[in-house]
């Protein structure tokens, strides 16, 4: 037994003496030819190495120094890659056993060069290529030791280590990106225990660093990285935009310029043995305004992600909230989330959308804050709007619904019990100088002249309802506001839009085609017992007019711009009843015509019983031939056009006097008494002038004459032809006007401004 344990350690010894021994009579550097040769086989580039050392005890170790491995050709002249040093030892007697056990494992100074071309080619293209094939097979037959090869099941490492490393990208002509002084370390590698990894370096001259726990990783061939345990952290300060610029598209301008931009980022990773994945961290975008993202994310599986914060705060001022749950990420992902905003206030966003402070300078009442809160469900196909509630000022709407985004389809049903939409409409500031007018009203013309393509929405659908218990807009008071709005293939139909105004009820109905270019529309509005006065007050500023109105229009054209109002064509009727013309008492007005001496009596306003008339629009261009006004003293009649793609008016009004005017100083009937007037000219400036002739005067006496002298007031128009003479000392040192002046001037007491 002695002798078998001295003759095994002479054998031992002498294999050690032969192992340590060999590399002194083996030049392994006389392999450094077949195996550069190998590589440039295998790759079409060039390999060279400086220098191979080697050893067989105690541990295999191999160290290759200045190794350099050239470009893909059609490239630049810097080395693809190159190593100052490549050190490993491998313990020998593990390796008996087909275990790996890494004494050192160390590079040193490595360079990586990376390029890519305009045309999407790449410096590591060519080394890229797909796994033998079988190879999955043969894995699967050999219960994860394909070909029998060396085992890692017992991999242990003292020490693991890169340092200086460097890496360069270039991406077509932008400047290249530089990741350097990259440090790596693995210290007591094994299975048993966590292994402690620290990486660090800088990019483009800003430093991170990464500090993690991994493990303990077990029996490496039932390894599943979904399982193994890891806790991290990242933490990069401040990595500027500048060297990325040419990658970013679509930077906001509120941000400024994207060249003196960064950001920073501080991460905490945990994935625990069950597979729950835990993560949180702060990322920090530091622009023209500082944007910070704080997010913490659960994962209880490889198939659900729960969103239990994610929050944006912009200049500190905290924004949005996001919370939720994302599933099958391995298949078609859906989701479910509830996004809560803070109230944004409108001077506030102002900063970073400036157009709002002259979109609201004209305003008196501007919005003042918004708000969104809302809980959406969805996936890659279409998102469920459950709730959502927006919040304007201290108003609130809320809908419901869902968009497919194919095509889309949208349908959303919006309720809410009052609205002023006045606060929400953009109004900017009045200009009145003469070169601010003349660019308003060229900006106007050119935007105005170019027609919307709308034929983008044709493979919209849309179905629409929109309920709201009082709606305030422009001084109106619209109740029970009604709004249904259906689209499919090009056509979009409002119908009905409805609503009661001023104690009446108004119905609209309307037809857009977007189908094709131009757009065309048709309308339709009935209106019934509407208060004329509120309701002029309110559009037009005016309170000349009252009384129930009763109204119906049917419209279609071609264009959504003024160009088409020349395409307009149909009809309507207006019908206003027991109304008062305010401001204008056209029976005193008469009675001073007819009486000049007469003193003024009685309300300056007009009862009338009914006002009506009818119109037709073709090609833009309005014809009425029946307007009609009934009043306890007048009649009026009128007809003409109205030219709306000119602008112009050519309308003729007739009114008659049928009734008396006692009780409005005269004592007399007046019967009879009509001036034609004649209105033309453009809507800015319309001209009025009687539409005097023999034929009106003649027509016009029998009124004229007073308490019973015939020749009196008549002789008077007529110059006193035919008619009793004032004494000599009475005679006025002028000649008398003519009869036409006459009538002017007591025209001008009726029609103020005549």
């Amino acid at each position: 037994m002695s002798k078998t344990i001295r003759y095994t350690l002479i054998v031992v010894g002498v294999v050690i003496v032969l192992l340590l021994a060999a590399p002194f009579f083996i030049d392994v550097n006389t392999y450094k030819g077949q195996i550069e040769q190998k590589v440039e086989d295998a790759t079409g580039r060039s390999l060279t190495i400086g220098k191979i050392s080697a050893s067989l005890f105690p541990w295999v170790g191999v160290e290759l120094d200045d190794v350099h491995l050239a470009n893909r050709i059609g490239f630049s002249d810097n080395d693809f890659l190159s190593v100052k040093k490549l050190h490993v030892k491998l313990a020998l007697l593990p390796l008996l056993s087909k275990n790996v056990e890494i004494k050192h494992f160390e590079i040193v100074d490595p360079r990586l060069y990376l390029e890519r071309h305009e045309d999407g080619q790449s410096n590591w293209g060519d080394l890229a290529s797909p796994p033998a094939a079988g190879v999955e097979g043969v894995a699967d037959r050999s219960g994860g030791n394909p070909g029998g090869g060396v085992a890692l099941a017992a991999l242990q490492a003292e020490s693991l280590s890169l340092t200086g490393g460097e890496m360069i990208w270039v991406d077509g002509k932008a400047s290249p990106v530089a990741l350097t002084e990259l440090n790596m370390a693995l210290n007591d590698v094994q299975l048993k225990r966590p292994v402690g990894v620290s990486i660090s370096g800088k990019l483009d001259g800003d430093a991170f660093e990464l500090d993690a726990n991994i493990g303990s990783v077990g029996d490496l061939t039932k390894l599943n990285p979904v399982n193994l345990p890891v806790q991290g952290r990242l933490k990069a300060g401040h990595i500027r935009l500048q060297p990325f610029a040419a990658m970013i598209s679509g930077w906001p301008a509120e941000l400024g310029n994207v060249n003196k931009a960064a950001v920073g980022i501080t991460a905490n990773l945990e994935q625990r043995p069950g597979g729950l994945r835990l993560g949180e961290g702060v990322l920090t975008l530091d622009a023209a305004h500082k944007l910070d993202i704080n997010w913490k994310v659960e994962m209880s599986g490889a198939d659900e992600v729960k969103l239990q914060r994610a929050a944006l705060a912009v200049d500190g001022k905290s924004l949005l909230d996001l919370k939720g749950t994302i599933r099958q990420l391995s298949g078609t992902p859906s989701f479910e989330l509830h996004i809560d905003s803070q109230p944004i206030e409108r001077t506030w966003l102002t900063t970073f959308v400036p157009a709002l402070k002259d979109m609201y300078a004209g305003n008196p009442a501007p919005w003042q804050q918004l708000g969104v809160n809302a809980l959406v469900a969805g996936d890659s196909t279409h998102m469920d709007i459950r709730d959502l509630q927006l919040k304007l000022d201290r108003e609130q709407l809320k809908a419901t619904g869902a968009v497919i985004f194919s095509g889309p389809d949208i349908r959303l049903r919006i309720s809410g019990n009052q609205l002023h939409l006045d606060p929400w409409l953009p109004q900017g500031k009045e200009k009145k100088d003469a070169a601010s007018m003349q660019l308003i009203t060229e900006a106007v013309a050119a935007e105005s002249s170019a027609e919307p393509d709308l034929r983008f929405l044709k493979s919209w659908r849309v179905t629409t309802r929109v309920k709201v218990g009082t709606l305030y807009l422009r001084g109106l008071e619209m109740g029970d506001f009604s709004l249904a709005m259906n689209g499919n293939d090009g056509h979009f139909d409002l119908n009905p839009l409805s609503f009661n105004l001023a104690r009446g009820k108004v119905v609209e109905r309307a037809t857009v085609n977007v189908a094709t270019y131009p757009a065309s529309w048709t309308e339709s509005v009935h209106m019934t017992g509407v208060q004329a006065g509120p309701l002029l007050h309110s559009l037009a500023g005016m309170d000349m007019l009252s009384g129930t109105m009763d109204m119906d229009t049917r419209f279609r054209a071609t264009g959504l711009t003024e160009a088409g109002v020349k395409t307009l064509n149909g009809r309507g009727n207006v019908l206003l009843t027991d109304g008062k013309l305010k401001g204008y008492d056209i029976a005193g007005a008469i009675r001073k015509f007819t009486d000049p001496t007469a003193a003024a009596s009685g309300p300056q306003s007009t009862d009338f019983a009914k006002l009506s008339g009818s119109f037709d629009v073709v090609n833009g261009i309005a014809t009425n031939q029946d307007l009609f006004m009934a009043s306890p003293l007048l009649r009026i009649t009128g007809n003409g056009t109205v030219d709306l793609v000119q602008k112009v008016l050519d309308y003729h009004v007739k009114p008659l006097v049928v009734g008396t005017l006692k009780g409005q100083g005269d004592s007399v009937m007046r019967k009879g008494l009509s001036v034609p007037l004649h209105i033309t000219g453009p809507f800015d400036a319309p001209k009025v002038r009687p539409e005097i002739n023999a034929r009106t005067l003649i027509d016009n006496a029998p009124a004229l004459l007073n308490k019973g002298n015939i020749g009196g007031a008549l002789g008077g128009l007529l110059g006193g032809k035919g008619g009793s003479q004032p004494p000599a000392q009475e005679q006025p040192a002028t000649q008398p006007a003519s009869p036409a002046k006459q009538l002017l001037k007591g025209l001008g007491g009726v029609f103020p401004g005549f």
